[in-house]
């Protein structure tokens, strides 16, 4: 069995900053590009936040309610 591919499309304009390199949301380095939500954001980072977030088992929300 094959690992999907976490690999995400950057083609859309959208994802442009429009030449202004603002710090990463991840990794505070500069980054052209932008998230889904308009966040500076390089690719590889959002990527790897990704890939980590799909090999974590999902957190029980109910956990420490009271």
């Amino acid at each position: 069995m094959t690992r999907p591919s976490v690999g995400l499309d950057w083609r859309d304009s959208a994802h442009w900053g429009g030449g202004k390199r603002l710090p990463c949301v991840h990794c505070r380095r500069g980054a052209f590009c932008r998230d889904g939500q308009g966040r500076p954001c390089h690719k590889t980072c959002a990527e790897a936040v990704l890939a980590r977030r799909t090999e974590q088992p999902a957190h029980d929300l109910t956990e420490g309610a009271a």
